[in-house]
């Protein structure tokens, strides 16, 4: 891949985004002139930069797209929903091909069609007729014109008949046989077969009435036809067509690898329309022949993609799936899978940042001349005295230098948590317009920073909270005024900065969640026995729904209902070093509070000791240390507890975590690590304490990968090799 073509992807993405963003605020407040200005200059400059590639289908979308903008700036349309809709279609294909383009650099093979499915799409949700002068084709044919360019070369510069064939529901009754008569068609020259609407559940799916349409081209005069068809006149159109030919000869496209016809079948089984039940056993069938596919094809790598995608909605597993079917290219049993490049990962950076770099490595460069002139003072036998002073003058210098070099470096990482952010007001938009809600999405502290591997781990634990509060937590108009509520509810998204860390609260005004309600699924999913849930407070209740399975719906959507989402949630969060809280007061509405560190390079742990070698844990899980008394250690069979501040909290012993040795030593008290185990409070029994660090974690590779309850190794100042623990694995 070319730098240029590289800048070319980098930029479009930012296009892309850009026109997304001034999309929502045009659509939210119609006489926004600079939305309307941003979305079109974001538009033509896309346009110019995929002419530049020579990328005619990409380009003659984007173009669409601009000539219904300019419709709408110029006055002569309304920014309706339905045109709305389309123009966000149309950024989300421009964003998968950009995807696609830095893969493959080219786009899918069903590229030219997909962008004049868009340009009749937006000539339809303008108001025209997309069917008719636009297109040069009589009204009821636009199927001739959305034909792919493989199917048009065929006939192209050729006079045809077109034929649009919809038999009656009940032909059977009527002797008719509809595939027999287009059997019968003269000069055949091409037979679609279509589904005349939406199928009905299989077990509302009846036999004996036709669900079907046909599409066709005839070499056969209109007359001729015309007395075929002469028995169903009122369920055939015929009309004389012209297929112009294209402007250059039209390659026919190359056979589909057999991975990519299935991955495409699998997107369609997906869509197809059904039950709750249906489409839920649907989905599970989908995902593991795609799991099957994709392994098959030695592509396990991408696999990540799908598991992420399947936590979603239907919509966004469908198109997962497509762009999975469109790369990467198949390429021959001769070529080593290792010459393709590899994807280059890129970060902008503020230039002031790389000066402040810059600047720091100067002055180190400098305090290092000092160093040679210390080794001739050692050497010419200096007095001891003098030479400890110099050294230890040369050993401050660097050690500020580095600290300021550290900090430098990190935060050339550093990104605003707009980033993630950005793709809220979208969910937001078409998760409420598809629940027939009505939401106000409410963001602040995007200028809030926070690495970049933060701000990675933290987009699909957003994107889980206010899915679900949309979902769950926001209420249908209706119920909202018989509360006594604004029709109009409101979700709140807000950052900061709060003890060296980043704060995320996702909140809204919905109806909060029944504390008892998730007690009942706890029980019902094995989570904990009856008793043990009623003994439970309310606050420590809500922290249930962070275990797997289980869920306050009583419905399974393709939005949420699995119980996976909120576990997903906390396993991400916990990945990171950080935590989540949450507080729900039923009829005003639920708070989440994601605790994240600022940084994953630079980790601060506190360590401990135990049969001799060192451990740590993320500070942010830590709430207390303490000598507790072996008499005041309970024991119930193999479980033991401790009693802290006046709580019950389970006791459990590293070494039994780690299968080492148990320690035969007589003491008086144990050394505990108070803990904060997925909101449940846990005590660990150490040997000993030791400081808090701030350590460089380098995470386990090779056999060791596998070992999912450590989260890396890091080399302390003294050479000493310390294991970070994963203490929810572990336990």
């Amino acid at each position: 891949m070319s730098a240029l073509f590289e800048q070319f992807v980098l930029e479009s993405r930012e296009l892309l985004e850009a026109a997304g963003a001034a999309l929502l605020r045009l659509e939210r407040d119609p006489a926004d002139k600079a939305a309307v200005n941003d979305l079109f200059r974001a538009l033509h400059t896309l346009k110019g930069a995929t002419a530049l590639f020579d990328m005619a289908p990409f380009t003659r979308m984007v173009h669409a797209g601009e000539d219904a903008l300019m419709a709408v700036r110029d006055g002569r349309a309304a920014l309706s929903g339905d045109l709305a809709d389309r123009l966000l279609e149309l950024l989300d294909t421009g964003a998968a091909w950009v995807d696609g383009l830095e893969h493959s650099q080219s786009l899918p093979g069903d590229a030219d069609t997909r962008a004049q499915a868009h340009e009749a799409g937006l000539r339809a949700a303008l108001g025209g007729r997309a069917d008719a002068a636009d297109t040069g084709f009589p009204a009821g044919f636009a199927w001739v014109d959305e034909l792919p360019e493989a199917e048009r070369a065929k006939v192209s510069g050729r006079a045809v008949t077109a034929i649009a064939y919809t038999p009656a529901e009940d032909c059977f009754f009527a002797g008719d046989d509809p595939l027999d008569l287009c059997r019968r068609i003269p000069d055949l020259l091409l037979l679609r077969i279509e589904a005349a609407g939406a199928w009905p559940p299989l077990t509302d799916l009846d036999p004996y009435r036709c669900a079907l349409r046909f599409r066709a081209l005839s070499g056969a005069s209109k007359d001729e036809l015309t007395r075929l068809f002469r028995g169903v006149p009122d369920q055939v159109s015929l009309a004389a067509v012209t297929i112009p030919a294209p402007a250059e000869p039209v390659a026919l496209d190359a056979p589909l690898s057999l991975a990519t016809a299935m991955l495409r079948e699998q997107a369609r089984i997906l869509g197809l329309p059904g039950s709750d039940e249906e489409t839920a056993a649907r989905r599970a069938a989908v995902l593991r022949a795609a799991r099957n596919i994709l392994i098959a094809e030695e592509r396990d790598v991408e696999g990540l993609t799908l598991e992420r995608a399947a936590e979603g909605p239907a919509d966004t597993l469908m198109r997962c799936i497509e762009s999975l079917a469109d790369g990467p290219a198949v390429t021959s049993p001769t070529t080593s899978a290792a010459a393709a490049p590899p994807v280059r990962r890129t970060l902008r950076v503020d230039a002031e940042r790389m000066d402040r770099l810059m600047a720091l490595v100067g002055e180190l460069v400098v305090a290092k001349g000092s160093l040679p002139y210390l080794v001739r003072e050692a050497q010419e036998g200096r007095s001891a005295g003098a030479l400890v002073h110099g050294i230890k003058e040369a050993q401050g210098r660097i050690d500020s230098i580095v600290g300021d070099l550290q900090d430098a470096v990190l935060r050339l990482r550093l990104l605003p948590l707009s980033r993630v952010f950005d793709p809220l007001p979208r969910l937001v938009r078409d998760t409420a317009r598809r629940l027939g809600k009505s939401v106000d999405l409410h963001l602040s502290g995007g200028e809030t920073e926070a690495d970049k591997d933060i701000l990675d781990i933290l987009g699909e634990p957003l994107l889980h909270l206010v899915r679900n509060g949309l979902d769950h937590g926001i209420e249908v108009p209706e119920r909202r005024r018989a509360a006594g509520k604004p029709e109009v509810a409101a979700i709140r998204v807000q950052a900061f900065q709060d003890g060296g860390g980043v704060v995320v609260e996702v909140s809204d005004d919905g109806a909060g969640i029944d504390a008892q309600a998730v007690r009942r699924k706890a029980v019902a999913k094995g989570a904990l026995t009856a008793e043990q849930a009623t003994a439970l407070s309310d606050a420590e209740a809500l922290r249930l729904i962070f275990l797997p399975g289980v869920s306050t719906s009583e419905s399974v959507s393709d939005l949420s209902g699995r119980g996976v989402g909120m576990d997903a949630v906390r396993g991400a969060v916990e990945q990171a070093g950080g935590r989540v809280e949450i507080a729900s007061t039923p009829g005003a509405g639920t708070r989440f509070r994601l605790v994240l560190p600022l940084t994953m390079m630079v980790t601060r742990l506190v360590t401990v000791e135990t049969a001799g070698a060192l451990y740590g844990f993320p500070v942010t899980l830590v709430t207390g240390m303490q000598r507790v008394p072996q008499s005041a250690i309970r024991r119930v069979k193999h479980a033991e507890s401790v009693v802290v501040q006046d709580a019950v909290v389970p006791l459990l012993r590293l070494r039994r975590l780690l299968n080492l040795p148990e320690d035969e030593r007589e003491r008086s008290g144990e050394a505990v690590l108070l803990m904060d185990f997925g909101g449940q409070p846990m005590a660990l029994v150490v040997d000993a304490f030791l400081e808090r660090a701030d350590v460089v974690l380098k995470p386990m590779t090779g056999l060791l990968a596998r070992l999912r309850g450590y989260a890396g190794t890091a080399v302390l100042g003294d050479g000493r090799l310390l294991l970070a623990l994963n203490l929810r694995e572990l336990v």
